[in-house]
């Protein structure tokens, strides 16, 4: 599969942690109509489980840390997750349509990539609004190579 997320800061400083999926069939590539990639982001559920959730920009939510279809991840229903710490990174999953400027605020929702529908990626949206952005635009597309590099706030 292709690379669809990569760190630009150092590992070092983040805490990766692993969760179990409220739904673990996405990490099936094999038998999934919409398998989880990485870089797509998830958010806890009250049962402790990472999941996509409905499209809310204001849950908290932790970008997917492992390369699909990845065996032991298979195994265990559970996934790494890039918990703690600021870091940088590069994505290609976003949706560029409101995404204009560098410093610009990106938050979670729907997005498309591969021809899927109902990831869960980085978005802009329009107009002010009291949602709590989960990071900001470093490097627009356009000048990176069609990836999307942002800062992640230290959540």
């Amino acid at each position: 599969m292709p690379v669809t997320f990569n760190l630009v800061s150092e590992f070092q400083t983040l805490h990766r942690k692993s969760f179990p999926l409220a739904d673990p069939t996405i990490l099936r590539p094999a038998t999934s109509a919409n398998p989880l990639i990485m870089g797509e982001w998830l958010n806890l559920t009250s049962a402790y489980k990472m999941e996509r959730g409905a499209g809310s920009l204001s849950v908290p939510s932790w970008p997917y840390y492992a390369e699909e279809g990845r065996y032991e991840v298979q195994t265990i229903d559970k996934g790494p997750f890039l918990w703690m710490g600021p870091f940088e990174a590069d994505t290609l999953v976003f949706d560029g349509t409101l995404i204009t400027a560098v410093g610009q605020p990106l938050f979670v929702g729907d997005v498309t990539y591969g021809g899927i529908a109902g990831r869960k990626g980085l978005i802009g949206i329009a107009g002010p609004t009291t949602e709590v952005p989960i990071g900001f635009v470093t490097r627009l597309p356009a000048s990176n190579n069609n990836w999307l590099r942002f800062i992640r706030n230290n959540v």
